[in-house]
C-alpha cells in the first residue's frame, strides 16, 4: 500500500496544485476564462499526468481516478455549479487515454532495453567466427 502511495503522491500533488490553484486565477472578473480552464487546462493536465505516470510505471487503471477525485473537490470548493460535474467523466476518460499512450511508450522502452541487453550479452560471447581468407578455385573439366 505504501509503494502505491509513493508512486501516486507526486502526480497527485501536481494535479491538486493545478486543479485547486487554477480556479483562484479565474475568479471574479476573469470568470469568462472558465471554459478554457475546464476544457483545455484540466484535460491537458489529466492527459499529461497519465502519460508521464504510465511512461514510467506501465498502465495502471487506478491512476486515472486521481484527477476526477481532485476535480470533485475543486467543484465543491470553487464552483457550486454541479453541472460542471459532467467533466468528471471526461477527465477520467482523458486520463485513461493518457495511461494507454504512456503504456505504449513504456512497452517500447522495455523492448528497447531487452534488445540492448541481448546485444550486450552477445558481445560478451567468445564464439566469434573470423573469415580471413576466401579462396576460389576454378574447376577444369577439359
Amino acid at each position: 500500500m505504501i509503494k502505491y502511495i509513493k508512486r501516486y503522491l507526486l502526480f497527485a500533488i501536481i494535479i491538486a496544485v493545478i486543479y485547486l490553484g487554477m480556479p483562484i486565477f479565474f475568479q471574479g472578473e476573469n470568470y469568462k476564462y472558465d471554459a478554457i480552464e475546464y476544457q483545455f487546462v484540466f484535460p491537458a493536465t489529466s492527459l499529461l499526468a497519465g502519460v508521464a505516470y504510465s511512461w514510467k510505471h506501465g498502465v495502471d487503471f487506478t491512476f486515472p481516478l486521481i484527477a476526477p477525485i481532485i476535480y470533485i473537490g475543486s467543484v465543491l470548493i470553487y464552483s457550486h455549479y454541479y453541472h460542471w460535474a459532467i467533466y468528471v467523466f471526461i477527465y477520467l476518460i482523458v486520463g485513461m487515454l493518457g495511461c494507454f499512450i504512456g503504456d505504449m511508450v513504456y512497452k517500447n522502452n522495455q523492448a528497447e532495453k531487452r534488445r540492448k541487453e541481448r546485444e550486450a550479452r552477445s558481445e560478451g560471447d567468445d564464439y566469434r567466427i573470423k573469415i580471413t581468407e576466401i579462396k576460389i578455385e576454378e574447376k577444369n573439366d577439359k
